[in-house]
């Protein structure tokens, strides 16, 4: 008997459907139905089914609004653990900049990117003040609402703003700006300034300011956002915003 066949053998057979799974899925990153899974997983439509929903309740997979499946955020925080960022090249020239703000602001500072309609943590450098906020890493919010949804929304081609406006976006609060026509002129403020605010329209008691990083051809790839807990005073708030424009030019600069 061969070595391949014997480790086949050792080896646990739900665990190997499930890889099965997710190496198609690896393979199309704008998602796949159940039909075409069990297609190309060559595993029986009931497993996958069942494979699925614990892939889904753990968040190693997500499911879009048109059913079909795709690779969860929860991946992005597994990887975390490997010892390197996750979330690709831009995490990885990110976060010693992140650092430099949490040591030298005292606040949080985080990376995000765009992901099919939603916004997902890439990178984080917790902040040292008391009161702090928490951001990790692989956390997903919404697209409309928060510093970095903005800075990120407002740089998305037209035909994917208008793909998200054909749904109902969240009003969290009073603040959450949800209509089309008003987020489109906050996303024209964001694209003509160069960076995005959070008055607490996510939540309340939260404000950030974010900035977009571009890559070397100048597409917006990221954005930067440093949270803070609302009621500071005006200087305190232009020293964050000239925080978030001055380390999102530094990442910009070495991804070029």
């Amino acid at each position: 008997m061969r070595g391949s066949e014997i480790d086949a053998q050792n080896r646990n057979p739900a665990i190997e459907r499930m890889m099965a799974i997710l190496q198609q899925l690896e393979r199309a990153p704008n998602g796949l139905g159940l039909k075409r899974l069990v297609e190309q997983s060559g595993v029986t439509r009931s497993t996958v089914y069942r494979i699925l929903n614990s892939l889904t309740a753990h968040g190693l997979v997500r499911q879009l609004e048109n059913s079909d499946y795709v690779l969860g955020s929860r991946l992005l925080s597994l990887a975390d653990g490997v010892g390197m960022p996750s979330g690709g090249r831009v995490a990885k020239v990110a976060q010693p900049h992140l650092d430099f703000v949490a040591r030298s602001l005292g606040e949080t500072a985080k990376i995000s990117i765009y992901d099919r309609g939603h916004v997902l943590v890439v990178a984080v450098a917790g902040g040292t003040k008391q009161h702090a906020l928490h951001a990790r890493v692989g956390e997903q919010l919404p697209i409309h609402a928060g510093g970095s949804s903005k800075a990120l929304f407002a740089f998305l081609p037209e035909a994917e703003r208008q793909r998200i406006y054909s749904r109902p976006l969240t009003q969290y609060n009073e603040r959450t700006i949800f209509e089309p026509e008003a987020l489109e002129e906050e996303l024209s403020r964001v694209r003509q300034q160069g960076w995005a605010c959070d008055p607490g329209e996510f939540t309340a008691a939260v404000n950030s300011y974010a900035a977009p990083i571009r890559d070397r051809s100048g597409d917006v790839v990221a954005a930067v956002s440093i949270p803070f807990l609302a009621g500071r005073d005006a200087e305190y708030e232009q020293l964050v915003r000239a925080t978030a424009l001055a380390t999102a030019d530094r990442i910009s600069m070495g991804l070029g």
